[in-house]
């Protein structure tokens, strides 16, 4: 049915949430004064982005991010895969498919955690922020997917979960995946709502 995966990383094939939620709250409170309200932060997290958190408090997104990521960079807990997301990439690479990662996390830093979890050999390539592409919702890096790989837009896809990840597919004119792990958000238009990896398994055997 697909050919062509691209993925969003942080809270779709790594649950990185947890630690980032962390360091924002963290970060708050240390460089800003600020005491966050963790089940909004969240809520902005999952529904838009980091940047909808910096707007929530006044604060500059470029002195946020840097502040937050520092100390989520020195967090010792190490973010682990999704259940079953290295068995759905290898699945479509067994298909003669491809995967591919865009993602606001840097290359490296994705690079890193694709490598001790086994998964780098399964991605073809990835786009992080330190790349110079605009942020998605723009679909300015997924058609560069597109056009650089010959992809059919009707044999490829995008999965993420996140609203700017669905939003981003549809600028590109991909089908899309709404990965929702914990059913949090339910007025996502995408093509396919998932809850786990395993459901996006049946979608490869239809």
């Amino acid at each position: 049915m697909f050919k062509n995966f691209i993925w969003d990383f942080d809270g779709t094939l790594y649950d990185t949430y947890p630690v980032m939620l962390d360091s924002i709250i963290q970060s708050l409170k240390q460089d800003f004064a600020i005491d966050g309200d963790r089940k909004r932060i969240y809520y902005l997290l999952k529904s838009e982005s980091s940047k909808a958190v910096a707007q929530e408090y006044g604060l500059d997104f470029d002195l946020f991010t840097t502040a937050f990521k520092k100390i989520e960079n020195q967090d010792p807990r190490q973010s682990l895969p999704f259940a079953g997301a290295i068995e759905v990439l290898e699945t479509i690479r067994n298909q003669h498919g491809r995967n591919f990662i865009l993602t606001h996390r840097t290359l490296k830093s994705t690079e890193t955690m694709l490598v001790q979890d086994g998964f780098h050999d399964l991605i073809t390539e990835i786009v992080g922020s330190d790349q110079d592409f605009p942020r998605k919702p723009d679909p300015t890096s997924l058609n560069y997917f597109l056009n650089k790989y010959g992809m059919d837009p009707n044999e490829t896809v995008m999965v993420g979960d996140r609203k700017l990840d669905i939003e981003a597919g549809k600028n590109a004119g991909v089908a899309t995946i709404f990965f929702d792990v914990e059913a949090l958000l339910d007025d996502m238009q995408a093509d396919y709502r998932v809850f786990s990896m395993n459901d996006i398994l049946k979608i490869l055997q239809r």
